[in-house]
Order: structure tokens, then C-alpha cells, then sequence
């Protein structure tokens, strides 16, 4: 009875799209990213299409581990769950040579954080050391930023060391 066997594999396939023998929340794999703002997923053998996706995932990718909810109108993806135990946010301080009796000349310092980041974070700095008003003017600048380290550097009107702090994120 091959048509019976169609009927009732497509009767088990729409109950289990419907969610209505899941839990309220699964794990799934983002399979294709659509132009619509859904997602495709699966999940062991079930595929989960166009599934809707809240704004605090802004940039879904194929191959990302994410969280399902079901919801009075369907599915929803949460976000991307974290497949890395790095750090999501690290801070410190650095400090920038003298210029070596040269007042108005970059100086440089690399700064390696404590732990390597699992995506290229973004970096800023601000001065913390003593700036007299009126006396000495101060540039400064992050680059060469890494999953591992960036270069800090800074010039002066004055022939002194400049203390930073910093705070570097990959969110």
C-alpha cells in the first residue's frame, strides 16, 4: 500500500516540523541563511525551514549551534550559542615608552591580552596617567588588533610615559 505509506510518512513529518513532540526549546545547525530575515535549521534527520530570528542575532551564518524556541506561531531562533570557552570581554592597562628626549614622536607598546580571544575583538583606550590642562597635548591610537594582542601608541608634547587602560570585546 504505497499510498498509505506516503500519507502516513507525510502525517509523521508534519507533526514533528509542527514542534508538537518537542520540548519548548531545541538545538539545531543553521543549514541556509534566507533573504527573508529566517533561517533554515536541522536537527539529527528533521529540517526546520524559515525559521524566524530574534534582532539580538544580527549576523546568522551557516554552520552556527543555535537555540530554538517554539512559539504560538511557530519557531523562533534565539541566537548562537557559545561553542568557545574564550573570553568575551578582557581590560588592563598599558603603558607607552618616552620618546627618549624626543617630545612629538610616536612611541608604540604591543599589548598581548591575558587570554586569546576566539574572534577578532574590538579595542579602545583612554589616557589614566596625569595630563596637565594647558601643558601637553596628547594623540593616540589602537591597531594591528588581534585575536591575541593590538599596538597602542601615542605622541606628546612632552617627553613622558603614558598609562592606558583598555578594554577589548568580541561581542
Amino acid at each position: 500500500m504505497p499510498g498509505l505509506d506516503s500519507l502516513l510518512s507525510a502525517s509523521v513529518d508534519a507533526v514533528k516540523k509542527s514542534g508538537a513532540l518537542e520540548n519548548g526549546a531545541l538545538m539545531a545547525t543553521v543549514t541556509a541563511v534566507n533573504s527573508d530575515g529566517t533561517v533554515d535549521c536541522s536537527r539529527a534527520e528533521d529540517d526546520y525551514p524559515s525559521v524566524r530570528v530574534l534582532s539580538g542575532y544580527p549576523s546568522p551564518a551557516v554552520g552556527d549551534r543555535v537555540e530554538l524556541l517554539r512559539s504560538a506561531g511557530g519557531w523562533v531562533c534565539v541566537g548562537k550559542l557559545m561553542t568557545s570557552n574564550a573570553p568575551r570581554i578582557q581590560r588592563g592597562e598599558a603603558t607607552t615608552p618616552a620618546s627618549g628626549g624626543t617630545a612629538g614622536t610616536w612611541t608604540e607598546v604591543t599589548v598581548t591580552f591575558p587570554q586569546p580571544f576566539a574572534a577578532k575583538p574590538t579595542v579602545t583606550a583612554t589616557p589614566i596617567s596625569a595630563v596637565s590642562a594647558g601643558s601637553t597635548e596628547i594623540n593616540w591610537s589602537v591597531a594591528s588588533v588581534s585575536t591575541t594582542s593590538f599596538d597602542l601608541r601615542c605622541r606628546r608634547t612632552t617627553d613622558s610615559v603614558t598609562t592606558f587602560g583598555y578594554i577589548a570585546t568580541d561581542f
